[in-house]
């Protein structure tokens, strides 16, 4: 017994793809382009009949990088087996985002077409800024009249949320891949539309959001088959504050002087996992300010001031912290003071400088400079105590042979403090 014709036709729409929007990568342009929007297509119904009546409304519009809706010129056509033809017609062929456009199914066919033709309706972007752009398309279903469809089941929708952490200003990933129609994974044959809780929505199978301030939101999906047939899933995802920066410095020298240059060092700052600093910045407390991860400043005046650094990450989280920085007079600088041993020195054996007796001024010492006389390299550093030989090739004549050497102390206000002895080395 043969199968009746128009259940074979019932049959072969089960398979028909669905009205399903797609974006395709553009090359890069050197120019502007749509490639930092979001143009979306969604159609009121996924299939007509072809009686020259039907019709369905197809939205479009265009989202820029910050959710806002971008007013774009858009070329409409129909393409039918990926060519161009005047299969129904285009309410509007010049639309200017966001539009509305009808798409009419054309007048019945003289004689049977079998189960149907699929019709693309694409936009292309135009204009001198967006040479080289790519279509965004949806597709539709036209069916001769007379045909019979199978009894349709809703979808099932079902979507996982990526990573499994919520924080504000992180980018979450929306995945519907595992919702079923009739009992299988449903993909392209349906539609995927996202409502975030915020105000804000996408399409899509996979689709990307963030969220900027901390709450509980209801992220709800509706998922559209072939038939039209559509279904909602809701999940509450409890969004908290992304984890601030940990902002930290450190300032050379301390205390400073009048008029005197002081340094400021965040670089130790750290931010969260996932993060990084992206701002410091810097308020002196005496009405000025700098940005920077290392800075330096002068105080034209005496007095304590508290100095604040702002740390801001990539995710527009903060991390604050201050310290005081005493500004004093110049006052007294350090005194420099040099001892040696053995006392008769000989070439070729370590001779032991000490400069521990040396004392501060009204800032501490920061360094010791030793300058040994015999043409050697000094010896700098925080240490008071350095050795040093004397070589027999620098003594005069082979004879015993007298040095200078020289200590210089610095605080950390940058005053200076000098002393030279005299070292005879015998041979």
């Amino acid at each position: 017994m043969r199968t009746p014709s128009f259940l074979l036709v019932a049959a072969g729409l089960a398979v028909l793809s669905a009205c399903t929007a797609k974006n395709t990568k553009a090359p890069p342009l050197a120019g502007p382009s749509t490639l930092a929007m979001s143009i979306t297509m969604t159609a009121s119904k996924n299939s007509l009949i072809q009686n020259g009546v039907d019709s369905a409304a197809i939205a479009i519009q265009a989202l820029g990088p910050d959710g806002q809706s971008q007013s774009v010129t858009l070329r409409a056509e129909i393409f039918v087996n990926g060519v161009i033809r005047d299969f129904g017609t285009l309410s509007n062929k010049a639309p200017v985002t966001p539009a509305t456009i009808t798409y009419f199914a054309p007048p019945a066919p003289a004689e049977s077409v079998g189960t149907g033709t699929r019709v693309t309706i694409a936009v292309t972007p135009v204009g001198s800024d967006f040479n080289g752009e790519v279509r965004r398309y949806i597709d539709i279903n036209v069916i001769p009249p007379g045909v019979i469809l199978p009894p349709n089941g809703a979808p099932v929708p079902k979507f996982v949320v990526t990573p499994p952490t919520f924080n504000t200003l992180r980018i979450l990933t929306f995945d519907a891949s595992a919702t079923t129609d009739e009992g299988v994974l449903c993909g392209s044959r349906c539609s995927y539309a996202w409502t975030f809780g915020d105000g804000t929505s996408s399409t899509g199978l996979a689709t990307t959001h963030e969220y900027r301030t901390a709450a509980t939101y209801a992220v709800t999906l509706t998922v559209t088959d072939e038939r039209g047939t559509s279904a909602t899933s809701t999940q509450n995802l409890v969004v908290t504050a992304t984890a601030a920066p940990t902002a930290t410095f450190k300032i050379s020298p301390t205390p400073v002087g009048v008029n005197q240059d002081a340094f400021f060092n965040a670089t130790e700052s750290v931010a969260a996992t996932g993060r990084q600093i992206v701002n410091y910045g810097w308020n002196f407390g005496d009405g000025k300010t700098a940005s920077g991860a290392t800075v330096s400043h002068s105080f034209s005046a005496l007095g304590s001031y508290i100095i604040v650094l702002t740390v801001t990450d990539d995710a527009e989280a903060v991390g604050r912290t201050t310290q005081t920085l005493a500004v004093v007079t110049a006052g007294a600088g350090p005194t420099a003071l040099l001892t040696f041993s053995p006392a008769a020195p000989k070439a070729g054996v370590a001779v032991f400088f000490n400069a521990s007796g040396s004392t501060p001024g009204t800032a501490p010492i920061a360094t010791y400079r030793f300058n040994y006389g015999d043409g050697t390299p000094d010896d700098v550093g925080v240490a008071s105590t350095q050795s040093h030989v004397f070589t027999t090739t620098t003594l005069v004549g082979g004879l015993t042979t007298t040095f200078n050497v020289r200590l210089t102390v610095t605080d950390t206000l940058g005053r200076t403090g000098t002393v030279v002895i005299a070292v005879a080395v015998i041979p």
